[in-house]
């Protein structure tokens, strides 16, 4: 299916789309090291035999496992690898295992552009707004992305860093006295900055927000805008956001992680609390899939396994099954692709994950 799309000049389908982003890794000379090589494994040749989406289940499932020891060059075209100073590398929380590390060159503009967009023409968040972001920076790819994304709009971004790491380290070992010093620290940076200087937007993670909300009520904080992403959003928790501690602001999350970028929320309806969100197509696609057969595509509002695939011209991932379940969900009328909904942790022997406030 063909569609017009919101930030691209010409109208564009998915498998064309692939088929673009397939000629792009796999060419012979100037590629993708990885997927050259892992063509030659499969003994297959990805510009005949991949010719749209859903020949991508001809390269399997890819194993996240290849960006915690694989070299981040290895999985960009050679154009893209050799621009050494314009790439940014990012690594992932580590909630699983060793982080995973991946490099982008122009994939964050793309990412900011998108969410200019929506922001504007579905959300309508405020905009020249200085913002407060809580939460990683460091290596984690959304602490550049908020910042970019402020200063896109119009604003100054102010930061405090959280270390996910360290936090989910205080959770495994249950040192609650570690961990409410450490809380306190994050406290005492982030009222310093609110009560000197002009913050319209807060942006932080939904399981740290709960734990500040009712202080920032007491003390009298007053937002525009509230941005929220990291850890996992319940419907509970949104409307309490919404309707009790900042109903006179426009509040707004998205799901994402380092490897794909994000996916905005759509804005709150007052007939149906589902938390659906929306990839950005043709970019990155979001399936969600059988929880013991995973090739199997669910039908919409079936619950099943989340799997994402990365589809840039600068770094392909396809077919990476998520740590999270949730549900298909029908397109937004001003996209034309599907949603998934109500995000949450997969909890099962295979992705056991502790998320601490992020």
């Amino acid at each position: 299916m063909t569609f017009t799309h919101p930030i691209l000049p010409e109208p564009i389908s998915l498998d064309d789309w692939v088929c673009h982003i397939i000629d792009i890794h796999f060419h012979p000379t100037h590629g993708s090291p990885f997927w050259r090589e892992r063509s030659q494994e499969l003994k297959i040749d990805p510009h005949k035999d991949i010719r749209g989406y859903e020949d991508l289940a001809l390269l399997g499932f890819f194993e996240i496992n290849e960006l915690r020891k694989t070299d981040v060059r290895q999985f960009m075209p050679a154009k893209v690898a050799k621009e050494r100073s314009r790439l940014r590398v990012y690594e992932t929380g580590g909630t699983t295992g060793l982080p995973a590390r991946i490099a982008y060159r122009d994939y964050s503009l793309l990412m900011t552009n998108w969410m200019d967009w929506y922001y504007n023409n579905i959300v309508k968040f405020p905009q020249e707004a200085n913002w407060l972001w809580i939460g990683p920076t460091g290596p984690h790819a959304v602490g550049d992305m908020v910042q970019d994304f402020a200063n896109h709009r119009g604003g100054m971004c102010y930061r405090i860093d959280l270390d996910p790491r360290f936090v989910k380290l205080l959770y495994q070992k249950n040192d609650t006295q570690t961990l409410e010093l450490y809380m306190n620290h994050i406290r005492r940076q982030s009222y310093a900055i609110l009560d000197t200087q002009e913050i319209e937007v807060l942006g932080t993670t939904p399981a740290l927000l709960q734990i500040l909300a009712p202080e920032l009520n007491e003390r009298g904080y007053q937002f525009a805008g509230l941005f929220y992403g990291g850890t996992h959003l319940s419907q509970d928790l949104y409307q309490l956001l919404c309707t009790e501690f900042f109903p006179n602001a426009v509040n707004t999350a998205v799901y994402g992680n380092t490897l794909m970028g994000v996916a905005p929320l759509r804005p709150a309806q007052p007939d149906d609390p589902n938390i659906v969100y929306y990839p950005l197509e043709p970019f990155f696609k979001i399936e969600i899939v059988d929880f013991d057969e995973p090739n199997k595509v669910l039908g919409y509002h079936q619950t099943g396994r989340v799997c994402i695939s990365l589809l840039a011209e600068e770094l392909f991932l396809p077919r990476v099954l998520e740590r999270d379940r949730a549900e298909r969900w029908e397109a937004l009328p001003a996209l034309g692709w599907d949603g998934v909904a109500n995000v949450r942790p997969l909890q099962n022997n295979q992705a056991t994950a502790i998320e601490g406030v992020y």
